[in-house]
Parts: structure tokens; sequence; C-alpha cells
């Protein structure tokens, strides 16, 4: 396993962050919590390659991630956000910042590693794709367009390319042809939109109420309540400028049960794990196992939530998606 420290080593090493402290605490204050910076990590395992050989790519991806963070939080008005106490203006500066150590990275590395000339194109395009198609997805999310079909391209565009990008580059990292690398990438791909789906259904029975509740159009949950014909849906509407009272929640909560959203996410959430299950028997892995067990991962929280909420899966289906 890739220490904490190695991956810090190839940001901390860049000259511009040597002389900004501040950036440092912003990289220190988001690598508390890096658990999907190691994508390229787990790529290189199943794959069977050299775990030193992916380090600098952890790196990259996780700085990635933080220059994501650092603009979605001030679009979605987050009030946990690090904008909050750096300011908008400098977070984005940041996340500038953070992008662009991830493009230096991957270049500097392609040259220690004497990797060919196509190689380096298609790291350096796949992290193109990351940040690009991200931040279209981040321009879709705040456009509050009421339809599934407008979901479901936000969700492909801001949730899935991330998961992607860190399955792909860690494989090609490993030395893995592109064929294995991009199966991965659709792997990963189904992976993002299985933890949109699992956290669209955690946020909406959180307390405090969640600020998806606020915009109304970025959850599956509250977009299937608010479009499908069901006796609540009149009433729905009416608690929704008052969600943030807690008898307003409880009985929205109440709503998204009786009319089938959280059925209707449950179906995709088992939908898109039957997908994910079959691209892995496709693939030739060293230790597909590995995926296998990450797979399971993602969607065991969805168990505990409807434990949370008294909405315990039927256990056939429990054992479906964890099959």
């Amino acid at each position: 396993m890739i220490d904490d420290t190695q991956i810090g080593t190839y940001f901390l090493q860049q000259p511009e962050v040597a002389a900004w402290p501040e950036l440092i605490e912003v990289w220190h204050h988001y690598a508390q919590n890096a658990h999907s910076w190691r994508l390229p990590e787990l790529a290189c395992q199943a794959v069977g390659g050299a775990i030193e050989r992916v380090v600098p790519m952890v790196t990259a991806v996780g700085c990635c991630h933080i220059s994501i963070v650092l603009v979605d939080d001030i679009l979605d008005d987050d009030p946990k956000g690090l904008y909050q106490r750096l300011g908008a203006g400098e977070a984005a500066n940041f996340g500038l910042a953070f992008q662009s150590i991830a493009y230096r990275i991957v270049q500097q590395v392609a040259e220690e590693m004497g990797w060919d000339t196509v190689v380096k194109q298609q790291m350096l395009a796949e992290l193109i794709h990351l940040n690009l198609k991200t931040a279209y997805g981040q321009h879709l999310d705040v456009q509050q367009i009421l339809t599934e079909e407008h979901y479901w391209a936000t969700v492909a565009a801001k949730s899935t390319p991330y998961y992607g990008a860190g399955f792909y580059l860690g494989a090609m990292a490993a030395g893995a042809d592109e064929a294995t690398a991009a199966q991965l990438r659709q792997f990963g791909s189904l992976i993002g939109k299985i933890i949109q789906i699992s956290d669209d259904l955690a946020d909406v029975y959180q307390t405090p109420v969640s600020p998806d509740w606020q915009r109304g159009t970025g959850n599956l949950a509250i977009v299937y309540a608010r479009l499908a014909a069901h006796s609540d849906k009149d009433r729905f509407e009416e608690l929704l400028p008052q969600i943030d009272k807690l008898a307003a929640l409880e009985e929205a909560q109440q709503i998204l049960l009786q009319c089938g959203a959280v059925s209707y996410c449950i179906y995709h959430l088992l939908q898109t794990a039957r997908e994910a299950r079959s691209i892995l028997n496709e693939i030739a892995l060293e230790q597909p196992l590995l995926l296998q067990q990450f797979l399971a991962e993602r969607i065991a929280h969805l168990f505990e939530l409807m434990e949370a909420s008294n909405m315990p899966l039927p256990a056939e289906l429990a054992a479906e998606l964890l099959d």
C-alpha cells in the first residue's frame, strides 16, 4: 500500500508549492480524506503492476480531486466548503493551481519513466477529459433544470469522469495495454454513477436538511418525486419551500418512500452494479477480487442507510447487489 507521505512527495517538490504555504495547507486539509485518490493504486494492483509506478498518478488524481471539490463547493454554496474560510476567489485560484500541478506531474513522470510519446499523450488526454468534462458537469448541475434527462446528463459529466480517469491512469502507469485501461475506465465510470445515486439517497435522509432539498433538481429521489405521477405529488411540492422545518422534512422523506422514489434509486443501483460486474468479468486481471470487493463496498453503505431509516432491503435484493 502506498504511504501517504509518498503521495505528498510529488506535490511538495514542485517549486511553486515550496514558496506557497497556503497551498500546502489546503493539500493537508483534503489529504485527511483521500480515499478516492487511491483509484490508480487499486487499478495497478488489479492488473498486477508495480505499486511504485503509480505513486505520481495518485498524487495527480489527488490534485484534480482537490480542484474539483474547491470549485464544486463554491457552486453549491456548501456551508462546509473550505471557501467559506478562504473566500470564493482565493479558493478558485487554489483550484487552478492544483489542476495545473496535476498536468505537470504527469509530464514529469513521463520523462522520468521514459514513456513513449503515445502513452504520454494518452495520459495527458485523460486528465484533460477528466477536468473539462467535470467542469461541464458542474455547469449543468447549477442550471436547476427539472427533467430526468438533465439529471443523467449531469451525472455522466460531473460524477463519472473522475472515477474513470483514476482507474485508467493507474492501469496505464502500471504498464497495462490501452484496451484494458479503457475497460477499467468504463468500470470506474459506473462506480461514479453508483456513488452518486447512493449519495442522493443518503442526502435526502440526513438530518439536518441537505442542500439537495433547496435545489430540488440534482438528486434522483427528489427529481422522481417531483416528476412521477403519484397521489402525494402536490403535497410534496408544498413541502419543499418549508423543508428546513423538521416536520416538513420528515413528511417529505416519507413521501419519497411511499411514491416509489427510493425504489427507483435502488433499481438504478442494481442495474448499474450488474453492468459493472459484467464489465469486470470481461477484463483479464491479475487480481479481479480486489475490484469485486471494491464494488461491493461502494454499495454496502446503502444497506446501512436503509437500516437507519427503518427501510431494510429485502434479503434477496441485498444478496443480488453484493453477489
